[in-house]
């Protein structure tokens, strides 16, 4: 990716680590394109219409056939082929070709010198199912995407916390999108994976982690650690924004604690 006007950064991600939000959060700043953010609504257990995820389509890139935006990307598994050979419909559209076509009304800044995506089915690049269980990253993969995207920096959340509100809050995702999240143990999963990525360096050197439970509780240092990374001015009014979220992560987990009391 040679021709594309914009300085790129990428976020990989473990489904249920915030990670649409993030590279939303990412591209709100001065010199990103400041893509809009979407509710995407469930029917709680009062019967209530409420925020259950976020979408952020203006960032995504589909690194397989172009799917639209109303399908649910977690029910197709593309994460592995076999033989690790690549399907016939990988890289569907190249990063610059992706990045032309996507909708004007996506985004609300035309006049950006930088971009933050994510990649879409596969989120982290993993080598397995990455709902269920964790493997190691699929290299031939990330290589594919970082040789034509070129990153500026790769941007991973971590989950490195005993706060569960990001636990509970997955969990009713799970459930709700028919998930088995009574055998998926999310908390020692997320710790030890998040471990293994800060230790091992399976995306690289040119990482930077971002502790996402503390970034969604509004901590500033893990705010500014972040500005630093994408060499952008912090938002004057970021607090707004992340507890906007945060609520959203926090109605969710507590409808898990209603019921299953």
């Amino acid at each position: 990716m040679k021709n594309y006007p914009a300085i790129v950064h990428l976020v990989l991600y473990t489904p249920g680590l915030c990670g649409t939000w993030l590279t939303w959060l990412i591209n709100q700043h001065k010199n990103f394109p400041q893509y809009k953010l979407k509710d995407k609504n469930y029917i709680n257990d009062k019967k209530e219409t409420k925020p259950l995820d976020v979408g952020c389509f203006g960032s995504d890139w589909h690194t397989y056939q172009h799917i639209s935006k109303d399908s649910d990307y977690y029910t197709r598994n593309y994460s592995s082929d076999k033989d690790n050979e690549f399907t016939k419909e990988f890289l569907n559209y190249t990063f610059e070709e992706n990045r032309r076509i996507r909708p004007m009304d996506e985004r609300n800044n035309e006049s950006f010198t930088k971009d933050c995506v994510k990649i879409l089915p596969n989120h982290g690049c993993f080598r397995d199912n990455h709902l269920e269980k964790f493997e190691t990253i699929n290299q031939k993969l990330l290589k594919k995407i970082t040789d034509d995207m070129q990153p500026e920096k790769i941007i991973v959340p971590i989950f490195n916390s005993e706060n569960d509100t990001l636990i509970k809050r997955w969990r009713i995702w799970l459930d709700y999108h028919h998930k088995n999240s009574g055998e998926y143990s999310a908390f020692w999963d997320w710790n030890e994976w998040s471990d293994y990525l800060v230790q091992d360096n399976p995306y690289g050197n040119n990482v930077h982690y971002v502790d996402i439970e503390k970034l969604t509780s509004g901590d500033n240092d893990e705010y500014l650690k972040l500005c630093e990374a994408i060499d952008e001015t912090p938002i004057d009014n970021i607090q707004e924004d992340i507890t906007a979220y945060r609520n959203i992560l926090s109605e969710v987990a507590e409808q898990y604690d209603r019921i299953n009391k």
